[in-house]
């Protein structure tokens, strides 16, 4: 199921400080830091192949609901900067694992089983640009951008609460990196139990 993104979080997002740069101002990639942690409250992080050539910069990442349990919906919005734009068929590659709670969950030492899908970068990316509610095609143009994606925690690959690790990377057709996010040791609860069930 795919959600709009509403003018409300684009109004919200503008109003930031680091937000306010006009509309067609060149953008940089000297005008980026590359930090681990991003601004917004999620539990995302850059991963440790990002580089400040990602062709999408991230300012600051926002997840509409925390926590997400099994069978939830959710959502997420992503506040940024392509620093060109690219051809069409780019891809978001998806992993989960259990990262370091494997041997937990009765895997071999040092193994870290999981699942991995890969989806049509357009598809799953709502893209605002300039920011003020005006669709852009996909795939987006150079500047600043909004980006919405939603989700869905499939009960029938999360059907034991515990502690899993995401990762989102997205690439270009020809292989280079738009993005990528990770988020290590969530833990995937069935609404109203702790991760352990009870």
């Amino acid at each position: 199921m795919r959600i709009e993104i509403s003018r409300d979080a684009t109004m919200a997002l503008s109003l930031l400080p680091a937000s306010q740069k006009p509309i067609g101002s060149a953008v940089s990639k000297d005008s980026f830091s590359l930090r681990g942690d991003l601004p917004g409250g999620s539990p995302f992080s850059l991963c440790d192949v990002s580089r400040p050539t990602d062709l999408f910069n991230i300012r600051s990442i926002e997840l509409t609901r925390q926590p997400v349990h099994i069978d939830d919906e959710f959502t997420i919005h992503m506040y940024g900067a392509f620093l060109e734009s690219f051809t069409p068929n780019a891809s978001l590659d998806l992993q989960v694992n259990c990262g370091s709670h494997c041997e937990e969950y009765g895997a071999p030492p040092g193994q870290s089983p999981g699942e991995s899908a890969t989806a049509d970068f357009c598809e799953l990316s709502g893209i605002e640009q300039p920011l003020g509610g005006k669709k852009a095609t996909c795939p987006p143009q150079e500047g600043y951008a909004l980006i919405t994606s939603s989700g869905y925690v499939f009960p029938m690959f999360f059907g034991t609460p515990g502690w899993y690790n995401f990762t989102f990377d997205a690439k270009t057709a020809e292989g280079d990196r738009i993005y990528c996010l990770t988020a290590e040791d969530i833990g995937m609860i069935v609404d109203g139990q702790d991760k352990e069930g009870g």
